[in-house]
């Protein structure tokens, strides 16, 4: 088995491959595992920008300047949209000096548009989109992935000492979808709900400027998440039927701590922690 076709295998080694060069003299003290619930200072809002990745399933017609005739054809297509998402994350493990283990939990709802699901073909099968009449789709997805990250830097240890951060996750991510056609009213034909759980996995990079702002890439892939099934034709638009099945998302984030000013953490001008204030660093 060639490994580096498994993308999940080779990120899971690194992380657990890298707490090894966290290893310090001491680690810094961790508070119960519950008690983060209730500290405002490692919770995070993010705004999302999401490219979701998926295949057609179904009926194009075909044109040659008129129309020739219908084809049944299996396309890629990836969509747009916006998001936001509220989370924090629960240090579980020290790793080393100023690095852990840590659960991660992000309640998000983003909102996504797939357009020209109506695309004809040429006689040689290639793409044309419509100059008119296109028809879109609008997924609203309601998402909550939970993983496991291993942070380092200022938002592992909440230190405002420390002008950089990061971190890498793997996870899963449950989410239920509503999908619906955007300005096409068709008798009968409602909106799609889906349910996915789909693995992901993230990196970031945390910068304190006053406070956290962390920038922060995720992908979730494969679960073949069936978005939307039209059964029959839409006048003008399409002679269907189609289905929309998800492959994947790409989801780019900025993220800010809006309560990490707080953070208790010795300020960068000193020399020593507050959490081992007998050892310095200079």
């Amino acid at each position: 088995m060639n490994i580096f076709k498994k993308p999940l295998i080779v990120i899971a080694t690194a992380l657990c491959m890298a707490p090894m060069a966290g290893f310090a003299q001491y680690q810094f003290e961790l508070k119960p595992f519950l008690s983060y619930f209730k500290d405002a200072k490692r919770y995070e809002l993010s705004f999302n920008y999401i490219v979701p990745q998926a295949t057609f399933n179904g009926t194009s017609q075909v044109k040659n300047g008129t129309y020739l005739g219908d084809t049944t054809i299996k396309r890629n297509t990836t969509g747009t949209g916006l998001g936001g998402s509220i989370g924090l994350t629960l240090p579980f493990k020290a790793t080393g000096h100023i690095s852990c283990w840590a659960m991660s939990l992000h309640l998000s709802v983003n909102q996504y548009t797939w357009t020209d699901l109506n695309s004809t073909y040429g006689p040689d099968l290639s793409v044309v989109n419509p100059t008119s009449n296109s028809l879109s789709a609008t997924t609203l997805q309601v998402a909550l992935p939970i993983g496991i990250d291993w942070l380092v830097g200022n938002h592992a240890i909440d230190t405002k000492r420390l002008p950089l951060g990061a971190a890498f996750g793997v996870g899963l991510m449950p989410s239920i979808n509503s999908t619906s056609l955007s300005g096409v009213s068709v008798d009968g034909l409602k909106s799609s709900i889906a349910f996915g759980c789909t693995p992901y996995v993230k990196a970031e990079a945390s910068f304190y400027i006053g406070f956290d702002v962390k920038i922060r890439a995720m992908y979730t892939t494969g679960g073949a998440i069936n978005l939307m099934n039209v059964y029959r034709a839409i006048p003008n638009y399409t002679d269907g039927p189609f289905r929309v099945v998800s492959t994947g998302n790409l989801l780019l984030s900025f993220v800010i701590m809006p309560f990490s000013g707080g953070w208790k953490e010795t300020n960068w001008w000193n020399t020593y922690d507050t959490y081992n204030k007998h050892d310095r660093f200079n």
